[in-house]
C-alpha cells in the first residue's frame, strides 16, 4: 500500500512538475543575473551593443584632385565576413557594412597619417570616404625592422546613401607628407 502511495505521490509531483516547464522551446530562457567576483554581488549581465555605422562623408573637388603615389603595402580583406576573390562583393543591407584589412609600412615609423577607406563610383564622378583607426595588432605582418609600422584595422560603415550601383574601394595615407593609394582591385555593389 505505501508503495502505490509513493508511485501516485511521484506521479502528482512530475505532472506539477510538467506543468510549469512549457512544451517546446518557444520561450526564451529568463535574463539571468551575474556573481561580479570584485564585489560578490549580484549584476544584470547586458548583451554587447551592436557597433557604431560611421557615415560616408562625400570629397569635394579639391581633395579629389590631389594625385595619389601608388603603393601596394595593403589589403581590404573582409566585407561583411565574406573574402573577397575578385568578383564583386554585394553590400544588400549596406547601412552597417563591417570591412577588415591591414596597413604595412616599412622603415616610415609613425608618419602613415591619414589613414582612410575611399569609396569611389564606377564612373569615378562621385568619391566619398571615411578615416580608418589603426586598431588591431597582427602577428602575422611583422616587419623586418623596428621603424617599420603594421596594423589591421577594422571598421562599420554606413553605405545607405550611396545610389545603387558598383564601388570601388582602396585604402589611402599619407606618408611623410605624401598623400598614397593602396588598391588590390576590391568592389563591392549596391542593388
Amino acid at each position: 500500500m505505501k508503495s502505490i502511495a509513493r508511485l501516485m505521490l511521484a506521479l502528482a509531483l512530475a505532472s506539477m512538475l510538467a506543468a510549469c516547464t512549457p512544451p517546446d522551446d518557444s520561450q526564451p530562457p529568463a535574463a539571468q543575473p551575474a556573481l561580479s567576483a570584485e564585489t560578490s554581488t549580484l549584476e544584470t549581465v547586458e548583451a554587447p551593443s551592436a557597433p557604431t555605422a560611421h557615415a560616408l562623408r562625400p570629397m569635394e573637388d579639391a581633395a579629389r584632385a590631389e594625385a595619389l603615389a601608388a603603393a601596394t603595402n595593403c589589403n581590404l580583406e573582409y566585407v561583411n565576413g565574406v573574402v573577397f576573390t575578385g568578383t564583386d562583393i554585394s553590400l544588400t543591407t549596406p547601412t552597417a557594412v563591417r570591412i577588415t584589412g591591414w596597413l604595412k609600412a616599412d622603415r616610415i615609423g609613425p608618419s602613415v597619417e591619414q589613414l582612410s577607406l575611399r569609396f569611389e563610383s564606377s564612373d569615378k564622378a562621385r568619391l566619398w570616404d571615411i578615416p580608418l583607426e589603426k586598431t588591431i595588432m597582427r602577428d602575422d605582418l611583422q616587419t623586418p625592422d623596428t621603424d617599420g609600422f603594421a596594423s589591421g584595422f577594422e571598421t562599420v560603415v554606413d553605405a545607405g546613401a550611396l545610389p545603387a550601383g558598383r564601388y570601388h574601394l582602396y585604402l589611402t595615407y599619407r606618408l611623410n607628407g605624401v598623400l598614397t593609394g593602396c588598391d588590390n582591385g576590391r568592389y563591392v555593389a549596391i542593388p
